[in-house]
């Protein structure tokens, strides 16, 4: 019985060291890395984006191709840096096409990865996946990153985008964060508590795409969030209860921020909207961190 073949980009990235983890035994998976120093020809492979250099190897009888490479978006907004998040997202994609083309590869299923930011910030309300886009950088870039991966449907396959919200993980991005600070005694909020925070559990994504996968039901663009948001004051109010109830809350104006960050100070601004998730519960998806206090309380899983 051969096992079938699945590429993914982004290889240093937590989401995809989870969806790892969930697929080694069933599937045989190949790496693109833009990272030299990881290559080991036998499954990691080199590519840049930039210089449109990908090793054809990797997309050989594959059958599957999860795209979630991405250069973090919380690094400095300078323009060389745009640009470089800019080409593993949007040209990224785009050149894994071009390679299909060029050696008439089809695969079956192109997953990708696409964020929240391609709402406006300044909406309220519940947001469907047919809601207005957003005119900002962020939602630009997003996108085009759809669009790249809606080509993959000219050679007939399957395509799969999610529009990550908030990934939570004890161990990485934006949690990690407020809990070392929490311990250190301050826990900050950021412009109006009301806020709202539209997340969903690392594992639950990559259980996402796990499902994704095998369901030919899995098509089209999904809000990846949990059917429970929370407002930014409960959001501090559960990790003080959990970590360090003591914890002084900051609340820290807009403003500041936007002086100490810039444009990228726009990732923090959570708005009043909540992501509609109609369409992911439609397909039975069962979430194993519902609510944010179970990241807490299944932590030794």
């Amino acid at each position: 019985f051969m096992k079938e073949r699945i590429l993914i980009t982004g290889y240093s990235g937590s989401l995809a060291k989870e969806v790892m983890k969930l697929l080694k035994n069933k599937y045989e998976l190949f790496f693109l890395t833009t990272n030299q120093s990881k290559v080991d020809k036998k499954n990691i492979f080199f590519w840049d984006p930039n210089t449109n250099k990908i090793d054809k190897e990797c997309l050989k009888k594959c059958q599957h191709i999860i795209h979630l490479s991405g250069y973090s978006i919380l690094k400095r907004w300078s323009k060389k840096n745009k640009k470089i998040m800019y080409q593993s997202r949007v040209e990224a994609a785009k050149m894994i096409f071009e390679k299909c083309k060029e050696f008439s590869l089809k695969p079956k299923t192109f997953i990708s990865a696409s964020a929240m930011g391609i709402y406006p910030e300044n909406v309220e309300g519940e947001i469907l996946e047919e809601s207005v886009v957003g005119s900002s950088w962020l939602s630009k870039m997003a996108i085009d990153w759809e669009n790249a991966a809606e080509n993959f449907k000219k050679i007939k396959c399957r395509v799969v985008i999610m529009r990550i919200s908030l990934l939570m993980d004890r161990n990485s991005g934006i949690l990690k964060y407020n809990i070392m600070s929490t311990k250190l005694g301050l826990a900050g909020i950021i412009g109006s508590s009301s806020q709202i925070i539209n997340w969903i559990h690392i594992n639950d994504a990559a259980r996402f795409i796990v499902q994704a996968l095998k369901n030919k039901k899995y098509i089209g663009t999904y809000n990846l969030a949990t059917d429970n948001p929370l407002t930014q004051k409960q959001f501090i109010q559960i990790i003080k209860n959990n970590i360090f109830k003591y914890a002084i809350v900051i609340k820290m104006p807009f403003q500041f921020i936007k002086l100490l960050a810039g444009e990228r100070s726009t990732i923090l601004k959570f708005g009043k909207k909540k992501l509609n998730v109609e369409r992911l519960l439609k397909l039975d998806f069962k979430y194993k961190y519902s609510s944010f206090q179970d990241i807490f309380s299944k932590a030794n899983q």
